[in-house]
Order: structure tokens, then C-alpha cells, then sequence
């Protein structure tokens, strides 16, 4: 899809903002999974991104030899998906992580069409993330 005509544009305009701190329903082995909303931009033509980092996950990212990520930097959700994503505040910080990298690749893919926007739940989106890193592909690429 050429995307070439959509804007984003950072907004404070959404119930959710940046430094929240939330929990989420994740899967039964990660009870302490979190998520910190790291920038809330405006889509003239699809409503607000949410982007997240999900902490204190268990994706697991290679079967031979086992290897684990806690971390997942950058995430982008609807607010709809966050809505259906069981959350609840647990804080709110001004300490935000660098999450320029993941971002940056992912605005870059997106501005091409190449990228979205998770409509899914979070913990849905995690599974997602972990079953794509499975299959040797990469995300946002």
C-alpha cells in the first residue's frame, strides 16, 4: 500500500501517554509481563500508534541452542489492541529507554508499506513475535 500520503504526527491526544507504566495479560509463564508506552503518534488516515517496550517476557528466539529475550524494544498498537490487551497501570516513569532503533526501522518500513500496526492483543502480539523469530524472520525488515 503506498503510504506516501499519511502523516504521523506525535500527539497527547489518547487516554494512553508516554512514561505509563502498565501490566498486561500475557501468557501463563510471564505473570509479571509489562509494557511502558514509549510514544503515542496521530495517523491522519488510521487514528492513533501506540509504541511499547514489553518487558518481562519469555520469547524464546532460537530452538538450537535455546536462547531467550526478555526485552522487546519497540512494539506499535492500535489503541484498540491495547484496549483489548487486559492492562493495568502500575506507575508512570520519565526514564524512557532508547528505543530509536527499533522505531526508526520500523518508520522507515512503514513509510514504504511494508509495516502496520498490531490490531492484536499484546500478550497475541508477543506470541506472534516469538513464532516469526522461530521461522528465522525478522519483524520489521
Amino acid at each position: 500500500m503506498d503510504k506516501s500520503n499519511l502523516t504521523l504526527q506525535d500527539t497527547t491526544d489518547s487516554k494512553y501517554h508516554v512514561g505509563d507504566d502498565y501490566s498486561f495479560k500475557s501468557r501463563d509463564f510471564e505473570p509479571n509481563a509489562r509494557l511502558l508506552i514509549l510514544k503515542v503518534e496521530h495517523e491522519n488516515k488510521g487514528g492513533n500508534i501506540i509504541h511499547v517496550r514489553v518487558d518481562s517476557v519469555k520469547v524464546k528466539t532460537s530452538e538450537n541452542p535455546v536462547k531467550y529475550s526478555t526485552v522487546i524494544t519497540h512494539m506499535p498498537f492500535s489503541e484498540a489492541a491495547l484496549d483489548s490487551s487486559g492492562l493495568k497501570k502500575i506507575g508512570e516513569t520519565k526514564a524512557i529507554l532508547d528505543y530509536q532503533e527499533g522505531y526508526n526501522e520500523w518508520k522507515t518500513s512503514f513509510d514504504k508499506g511494508g509495516a502496520g500496526v498490531f490490531s492484536i492483543s499484546v500478550g497475541k502480539a508477543v506470541e506472534y513475535m516469538e513464532e516469526t523469530m522461530l521461522k528465522g524472520h525478522t519483524v520489521d525488515k
